[in-house]
């Protein structure tokens, strides 16, 4: 069993980090390497706050999966179809599997492979699997460091620090309830370096590309593999 991270608060701050561009450029990437092949349905695992969805409806019979409630919450207000639970819990077949925007990050090195099983179980026979991981460099330049957003009624503040292979990112929220009063939320999340070789040796499924993406900064910060059972 995956263990699962409460990602309720980063659902909560995520449109204070202001990250829409660029993901909306991630997920053309996505959507390109999608478009040569003959698929009509999709699984997004992770879908997060479910704005890919909102793109892959358009063009595929598409649904999500995210272990956040609220994000799930956020996702279906959005017209699409997501559901909170796990992926061994998925028993439909899918042409093609995205985890899209680090979605193994989250995952610890014994969790990956069966995680990794668990994909190629719910694609169908030649089936696509497509997903990004953070690099190196995208660990230790980009995503480490500290920033803060203020709004006035809300203050948010993350420290993230890289260390062992493990980023640990620290996130604190301050909403006004009114006057001088104001709420305080506190989480953590931990995301984890996987190199090529980690990914490619723990799925069953056969490797057909990699390709290497400038999201955040001018060096590769994440990698995409492209996959197929």
């Amino acid at each position: 069993m995956i263990e699962t991270q409460n990602l309720d608060l980063y659902a909560k701050i995520e449109p204070l980090i202001g990250f829409d561009e660029a993901y909306e450029a991630l997920y053309q990437i996505y959507l390109d390497l999608l478009s040569p092949y003959d698929i009509k349905t999709i699984l997004d695992v992770g879908c997060g706050n479910g704005n890919f969805l909102l793109h892959l409806q358009k063009q595929y019979e598409a649904e999500g999966i995210d272990l956040s409630p609220r994000m799930v919450e956020i996702a279906t207000k959005k017209g699409v179809k997501a559901t909170n639970r796990q992926l061994s819990s998925v028993k439909e077949n899918f042409d093609a599997i995205v985890a899209i925007g680090d979605v193994l990050n989250y995952l610890r090195h014994d969790e990956l492979k069966d995680f990794l099983v668990e994909i190629e179980r719910v694609l169908n026979g030649g089936g696509l699997f497509i997903c990004d991981v953070n690099t190196l460099h995208g660990f230790e330049e980009v995503t480490a460091g500290s920033m803060s957003v203020d709004f006035g009624d809300q203050f948010l503040s993350i420290d993230s620090e890289y260390l062992d292979g493990i980023l640990t990112t620290e996130m604190t929220l301050f909403e006004s309830i009114g006057g001088e009063c104001y709420k305080k939320e506190q989480d953590m999340i931990l995301q984890f370096y996987h190199d090529n070789t980690l990914i490619t040796k723990e799925t069953p499924l056969a490797l057909l590309a990699t390709k290497d993406i400038t999201l955040f900064s001018d060096d590769v910060d994440k990698q995409l593999f492209i996959f197929q059972k």
